[in-house]
């Protein structure tokens, strides 16, 4: 395991308690995360040093994305045999720096998360019911995916890229436009103490890390501006029902709700 963070440290732990006699490896460049995978018993080693994983079957890089590039060109001469995957957001430059660093990167990326990050915030069931896209079928990739509860999804980098844009990074940029437009508001203060449940589930990814989502907008640019300015456009529709006092606004209410709904029983069912 390379990256002991939320994700790295989440995936370590699902796989001790899937499979409790498995020799798990971690490496990571802060010693006090370092400190804390060994007090937690999450690997059997832990390291500051990439060599650690020769000789390992599946290498997981779970690094940020602004690092992944250096961390691809440092792990090739430690590989070996290794089937080496990731879990970054983003999958086509991902798999242009493993080709660059001449790494054969099985792509990958669970759909799952969290607003807090580092190894305090991982929980064994993090992958749970989510969907793990991988960029070819791997059988023992898909073995471990398996193992911790989510669902194998082969699909094609570019196709992955412009499908989480708008299921996932744009919901981002819509968070965020929406905390920023509010807190320049002149009564903000005051608002912000009215806020309940619908500022919090709409702030909510807002409160993610920057950094992280800065490396995803920079490495999914025009999918993210395909997405926004579709969204963009639907609020140009709402609004102009609004400034018409358009009747037919709650049918696009009604059609949002049973979009939201369907998608709702589908998923539960496929989780089922």
């Amino acid at each position: 395991m390379v990256g002991l963070g939320l994700m790295g440290a989440s995936l370590a732990m699902a796989i001790r308690e899937a499979r409790p006699d498995a020799d798990l490896v971690g490496v990571d460049t802060d010693p006090r995360t370092l400190a804390k995978a060994r007090d937690r018993s999450l690997v059997n080693e832990a390291s500051r040093e990439l060599a650690a994983v020769r000789g390992a079957e599946v290498v997981f890089v779970a690094v940020p994305l602004n690092v992944m590039k250096d961390v691809f060109a440092d792990l090739e001469p430690n590989a070996g045999e290794a089937i080496v995957t990731d879990l970054a957001s983003t999958k086509v430059a991902v798999m242009e720096w493993a080709a660059e660093a001449r790494l054969e990167l099985v792509g990958g990326h669970p759909m799952c998360g969290k607003e807090e990050s580092g190894i305090d915030a991982a929980e064994p069931g993090l992958y749970k019911g989510a969907a793990w896209v991988l960029t070819r079928g791997e059988p023992k990739v898909e073995e471990v995916v398996n193992a911790v509860g989510a669902i194998p999804v082969v699909m094609e980098p570019d196709r992955h890229d412009r499908l989480v844009a708008g299921v996932s990074h744009v919901a981002f940029m819509l968070s965020v436009g929406y905390v920023l437009a509010l807190a320049e508001a002149r009564e903000w203060p005051q608002m912000g103490r009215l806020a309940g449940g619908g500022y919090r589930d709409m702030s909510r990814l807002a409160a993610g890390d920057p950094d992280l989502y800065a490396a995803i907008a920079r490495t999914n640019r025009g999918n993210v501006a395909a997405s926004l300015d579709a969204v963009i456009a639907s609020l140009t529709r709402l609004r102009r029902h609004l400034d018409a006092d358009d009747p037919r606004l709650v049918e696009l209410f009604e059609e949002a709700r049973t979009v939201r709904e369907r998608w709702k029983r589908e998923r539960d069912a496929g989780r089922g």
